[in-house]
């Protein structure tokens, strides 16, 4: 499994793209709930409104349409439920303007805007990130794949290329799917490290792909619009029912890819499932 383009050559007419967290490993309830979140609380000092930021965070990662969005962008939406709630958390904006400046939202472009800045708002989200880094990789011996994944992933990977497109850290996912004996069915990885999802989809597509040939297979409508946006197949993962939407892929998205019956009527049928799903 390669980290970079340079080192990937395209073998099949198909690829499949895969999302990581939340669609191949069972890992989105334990990092928001048991790091990204008490993490934020204990860094910036915010305990008297921990209630309020649990409540918040887990409805804006876990069961909303905005389920998947970076980190960094759940700060930001964070900060500003506080400040509707007359909480202004100091340099807060310095976060929110990196937040939607940022060529991409990664730990290394963090790093470089806190050292340009001198925002003492942004050392402390890098803390934060920091800090939430360090409790994944101490947590990461626990985490698993949802049931189904590997013989999905061994059938995906005989007839398609697969590329990882995660708004992760790529040594996390690395270690994750080294450790679950996944690498050896995925062909590279885009982390948070290479910009956004979008953009990796339209690297791959550089490599000679028609659009008509890949699908994304993501738990989030972010997921979604990445594919939409490079004209290419889109299938969920539904959140609580991840058993069953990998087998579907086997038994029904996939053999509509390769037959070139994925049609748009069965496109916004699985658009319509992953919404209903969520809210907001």
């Amino acid at each position: 499994m390669s980290n970079a383009l340079n080192e990937f050559s395209r073998r099949r007419d198909f690829l499949v793209c895969l999302d990581s967290d939340g669609c191949v490993m069972d890992t989105v309830y334990t990092k928001h709930c048991t790091v990204f979140c008490p993490e934020l609380i204990r860094v910036f000092g915010l305990e008297s409104h921990a209630a309020f930021i649990t409540a918040a965070w887990e409805e804006i990662n876990l069961s909303s349409i905005t389920r998947g969005i970076s980190r960094f962008e759940s700060v930001v939406l964070i900060f500003d439920r506080l400040k509707n709630r007359g909480i202004d958390l100091p340099g807060s904006e310095d976060i929110a303007s990196w937040v939607s400046t940022a060529s991409e939202l990664s730990t290394a472009t963090l790093q470089r805007e806190v050292v340009r800045s001198g925002s003492l708002a942004l050392r402390k989200l890098q803390e934060w990130n920091n800090a939430c880094n360090r409790r994944i990789q101490t947590l990461e011996p626990t985490f698993k794949p949802f049931p189904g994944v590997e013989d999905s992933l061994r059938q995906l990977h005989a007839i398609a290329d697969v590329a990882v497109v995660s708004a992760a850290n790529e040594s996390a996912i690395e270690s994750e799917w080294t450790r679950c004996g996944l690498a050896r069915h995925a062909d590279i990885i885009f982390g948070q490290e290479v910009g956004s999802k979008a953009n990796s989809i339209a690297s791959m597509l550089d490599c000679g792909y028609e659009s008509r040939k890949v699908m994304m297979v993501g738990d989030a409508m972010g997921d979604a619009q990445a594919a939409a946006a490079n004209g290419v197949a889109f299938v969920p993962i539904l959140p609580g029912r991840e058993a069953e939407s990998w087998q579907r892929i086997q038994e029904e998205s996939l053999p509509k890819l390769l037959h070139g019956t994925f049609s748009p009527a069965y496109q916004s049928q699985l658009l319509a499932q992953l919404r209903s799903a969520l809210h907001g």
